[in-house]
Formats: C-alpha cells, structure tokens, sequence
C-alpha cells in the first residue's frame, strides 16, 4: 500500500501541473507506477509484486475514466461567486443586477452575461493566467455606469477548477487586464499576483482612485514600476447639490450628509469624470473635474 500511495500521489502532482500552469511538468514521471518490470520463467510470463502493479494500474484507469480528456482541455468551467451590493447602493438602487463580462476561450474578445445578484453564473474561460472576470452593476433601463467588482483567473479561486469569486477590491485590478487584453497585450507574461497586491496596499482604501490610465499605459509600454502605482490627482470640492446624503460611484466612498443650506463638501475627487447621487430620490449630477474648473450637469 505504501507503494500504491506514493504512486496516486504522483499522479495528483502531475495532474495539478497539467491544470494550473500548463508549462511545467514535475520530474516525477509515469515509469515511477510501473517500477517492477516483468520477469519470464520458461516462458511463462510472472510478475514480482503483482498485486501492487494491478492495483496501480486500476487506480490509473479509474482516473481516466472519470476525467476523461479534461486533463488536455485548453478551457474550464466556472462558477462565479458575485460579492452583495454595498448598502447605500442598495438603498438607492433596489432594483440593480450584473452585468458578468469575461473573455471568450479561443475567439478573442469578451462576453456579456446578464444575472441577478443572487445567482451563481456558469462562465468558461480559457486556461490562460490572469484573466479577468468583471461584474458591472446594471439598472434595467438606466444609462449608469458604476464601479464592477472583479476576479482574476486563477488568483481568486479557491479551486481552479471549478470556481472563481469576485470582489469589489479586486475590481479595479481586473479593469486594468480588461484594457490590456483587449489592446492586444499578452498578460500572462505580467507577475499579476504582485501587481493585485501592490495595488491593494498602495490604493490608500479605494483603488479606484488611483492612476489606472498610467498602470496600463506602464504596463502595456513593458516600462511598468512598482512606483507608477500611485493615487491620480484630485482636489477638494464644494458644491451645492441641495439637501441629502449624497456619494460618488465609487463602491468604497460612502454618503456624505449635505449642510442645512444645501452644500456639499467631497475631499480627494480624482481629476475626471464622475457621478453624484443623492441616497433616498436617485437624483444624479455629472461632474467633469479639473485643475481649476468643475463642471456639473443634471
């Protein structure tokens, strides 16, 4: 049994190679389950340690069988786990869904699925390292567009094989891949477990405040430092919006009260264009911001 033990081992090592990196196959190699080669006796064929050779051999074929060709297949099957709303978003929004986009195995491009938040999509992707997988809050009938939470294959599974779980912290990284895959750069050849959490840390509590246009621009020009992770500009704002708790889009900036006459001050808004909502009504404003001038429209 110690033999046969060591041989099924052998083979999950071999088989998890094949799954997760598809370049690297480990030095141990099938001759170690058949080490006892067949001896002949007048010519009559008998085996040293026939019970463990057979048994082996059984193990093997059982394998096999229950696998099939998936061991070679270039795709896999997915569940995707959908991270719940932020509250204020739900409050505001009751009735908002996702949008799941991942990229197509073996077409090129990306995919478009429309599920309830409650649901458990099924998603094949290929088995390519660092792809991403987005969910974009939708609102039927409404022209939004906020913030998705994101995954990125195979980081965020708990099994390669057979799901992936999304997060709203992991949105903006896989925005990033999103760009570059679709510009045509190979991002598997980026260390993306580095870039997830260089982000993660450096992002001062919402990267979706950092420079995303300078990381793929760095990243796609192959000149990409640790360094050009960095918070975008922003400044302070004051406006007057009117009475109401009101936030911007990102999922990690909650509603900030307006004062008695109606103003409103929002700290560290990152140069460019946002939304404004106001919690109970759903009112929205759209912000252009710059260095010196802020426009806003209904």
């Amino acid at each position: 049994m110690r033999q046969i033990e060591a041989n099924s081992q052998i083979r999950t090592l071999y088989c998890y190679g094949m799954k997760l990196s598809c370049q690297t196959r480990p030095a141990c190699g099938w001759h170690a389950a058949f080490r006892r080669a067949p001896t002949f006796h007048n010519k009559v064929p008998t085996f040293h340690g026939a019970p463990t050779f057979l048994l082996a051999a059984v193990l093997v074929s059982i394998l096999l069988l229950n696998c099939g060709c998936s061991f070679y297949k270039s795709s896999v099957t997915l569940s995707v786990g959908l991270p719940p709303f932020p509250d204020h978003w739900q409050t505001t929004f009751p009735d908002l869904c996702f949008r799941v986009v991942y990229p197509v195995p073996n077409l090129g491009g990306f995919a478009e699925l429309l599920v309830d938040g409650r649901d458990r999509p099924v998603i094949d992707l290929s088995k390519t390292l660092y792809l991403p997988v987005l969910a974009y809050p939708n609102l039927p009938d409404r022209s939004l567009e906020l913030p998705p939470a994101g995954g990125v294959y195979p980081l965020d599974c708990d099994d390669p094989s057979r799901s992936i779980d999304l997060s709203w912290e992991q949105g903006a990284v896989a925005e990033v891949l999103r760009r570059l895959w679709i510009q045509g750069n190979d991002c598997s050849a980026i260390n993306g477990a580095r870039l997830a959490r260089e982000m993660s840390e450096r992002c001062q509590g919402d990267p979706w405040a950092l420079d995303l246009t300078r990381i793929c621009v760095r990243l796609a020009s192959g000149e990409f430092r640790v360094t050009h992770i960095r918070p975008a500009a922003s400044r302070d704002l004051r406006l007057e919006p009117g009475p109401g708790r009101w936030f911007l889009e990102s999922p990690f900036r909650e509603p900030v009260s307006a004062a008695t006459d109606g103003s409103l001050l929002l700290e560290s808004v990152p140069l460019g264009t946002h939304c404004l909502y106001e919690s109970s009504s759903a009112s929205r404003y759209l912000l252009y911001v710059q260095d010196e001038v802020v426009l806003v429209r209904r």
